[in-house]
């Protein structure tokens, strides 16, 4: 299986960069890097026992931001959980806005959790997406969270739209990003 595949390859070099970086993260919860191994472990074996099963029942649905494969209005919440972000040097500020619409259009609220970098330091794309679903009249909070396990990820940003909100169609581009 191809998932399986991939994860025996990157869990060694995920693992080394955890040792490099460990003074990033709270060990509280997690009390340790090889704790954090059997953990990620044991939830990729549950995930990869479930897949096929749930990929049979429709639970699981292969899609890729920025577009959805899903009709408008769909679900309640749409969540990004360690994804946009935390990669802001390697996806764009228009990849984060083109991927925020199209949740939006999905789903009524949206989450981001964290809103750190990879680095561990505030996203430079976060004042620009605030300001940009604040000025089209979006419902915006940063919400403390119990969770914390990189240092200072303990924050998530919450977009929700208005009752009134009609999906606009594709992202249109703004004239600079900031």
């Amino acid at each position: 299986m191809q998932i399986r595949n991939r994860i025996s390859e990157t869990y060694n070099t995920v693992m080394e960069q955890m040792c490099k970086n460990c003074a990033d993260y709270v060990w509280d919860v997690i009390p340790s890097i090889e704790a954090l191994g059997c953990i990620r472990i044991s939830a990729m074996n549950t995930f990869l026992f479930d897949f096929e099963t749930g990929k049979h029942e429709g639970r699981y649905v292969a899609g890729e931001l920025p577009s959805l494969p899903f009709e408008s209005n769909k679900f309640d919440i749409a969540l990004s959980s360690h994804f946009l972000f935390l990669y802001s040097f390697h996806l764009s500020a228009e990849f984060h806005l083109q991927s925020i619409q199209e949740m939006l259009r999905v789903a009524r609220e949206v989450r981001i959790f964290p809103l750190l970098t990879l680095e561990g330091k505030t996203s430079p794309h976060l004042n620009f997406v605030i300001e940009y679903f604040s000025d089209a009249g979006f419902g915006i909070a940063i919400r403390r969270v119990s969770y914390e396990f990189q240092k200072g990820g303990n924050e998530m940003l919450l977009i929700e739209r208005s009752p009134t909100y009609h999906s606009t169609g594709p992202y249109k581009k703004p004239c600079s990003i900031g």
